[in-house]
């Protein structure tokens, strides 16, 4: 059944007051004087670097998303995809709403044509090869975590968060083999699913090497444009730092308890900046340029959302509605 709007509001609420109090936490610590000179130096040239990576990222998500809509059957035509996946990013980024953009991407699949399962675990497997490909990074980058960064806290806290990833991905794995008799409920046939094309997906070499390939060469971009950011801006980091330390930020920031992310990208880019002697005022500064930058590259998708004349949204509640009644 689909959530209340009550609660839908409820939980935007409580996301919103999280949000708050994680930046207010952050900027207690943070020189405003000291991120105003930062945010002096800021250049065209640089703006333009990050959005071009950036958007260069995104297309290569997309492809990735066309990829695994062929373990469901039928896939959207890759302009199509690249369509939908800044719509979704519109939502995701630039509307503090109850929506997301995770949910519109399903429904605007599933309208054009694809099978229910297909629609929604498509969207969902993306995420999760998304999440490993950063945690594949972070577990290459675990040698120069331990030549640079001696403190027995910090690495303990990088083998949780590799460990607590490789426990999801092999409970993924598991759950296609659960008794047939289980599966008489919607969301245990849909997860299964979504396991079973996990299970492809690992075990189809041309799709899992393309899927985590796309994946890592993404999150390497991503790399790359906080590395923009940083020499932009003058920051005593260098490239090899942030790609051993904003692969953790990223996945901590994917924890859906604020809008976006704001909040949690920003303490955790002080906290893993500060271990390679950045100043607070400095780490905040990439994060919230970085945030602008996510802003700023879905704002087309809003565009290409207005212009359907399909103006409905919908958010997970409303999926699982529709599965439910088994048609969009």
């Amino acid at each position: 059944m689909a959530k209340s709007p009550y609660r839908k509001w409820l939980l935007l609420i409580v996301k919103a007051g999280i949000t708050g109090t994680l930046i207010w936490i952050v900027f207690r610590s943070v020189d405003i004087g000291e991120t105003r000179d930062h945010l002096a130096k800021v250049s065209f040239a640089m703006v333009a670097t990050v959005l071009g990576l950036v958007a260069i990222q995104s297309l290569l998500a997309s492809a990735r998303w066309v990829v695994l809509m062929r373990l469901f059957g039928p896939a959207l035509p890759y302009p199509t995809a690249v369509r939908l996946f800044f719509e979704g990013l519109f939502f995701n980024q630039a509307l503090p709403s109850t929506v997301g953009g995770d949910a519109v991407r399903m429904y605007r699949s599933i309208r054009l044509g694809l099978p229910l399962s297909g629609g929604i675990n498509g969207v969902l497997l993306d995420r999760i090869a998304g999440l490993l490909g950063l945690l594949m990074l972070v577990l290459a980058t675990q040698p120069l975590l331990y030549q640079r960064i001696d403190d027995p806290m910090v690495r303990t806290a990088f083998a949780a968060m590799l460990g607590l990833g490789a426990c999801a991905a092999i409970l993924l794995f598991s759950v296609a083999s659960v008794p047939k008799g289980l599966r008489r409920w919607a969301i245990v046939r849909g997860v299964t699913q979504l396991s079973d094309a996990f299970r492809r997906m690992v075990r189809t070499p041309s799709v899992g090497v393309t899927v985590l390939g796309l994946s890592i060469l993404g999150h390497l971009i991503i790399v790359s444009a906080i590395y923009v950011i940083v020499r932009g801006l003058d920051l005593p980091v260098g490239f090899v730092d942030c790609l051993v330390l904003v692969p953790a930020v990223m996945l901590l920031a994917t924890v859906p308890i604020s809008i976006a992310g704001w909040g949690v990208r920003e303490g955790a880019m002080v906290t893993a900046f500060a271990l390679v002697g950045a100043s607070s005022s400095g780490a905040v500064t990439v994060s919230i340029l970085f945030g602008l930058t996510m802003i700023a590259i879905g704002l087309p998708g809003g565009v290409l959302w207005f212009m359907n004349p399909d103006h409905r949204v919908v958010d997970m509640g409303d999926l699982e509605q529709m599965a439910e009644a088994g048609n969009p």
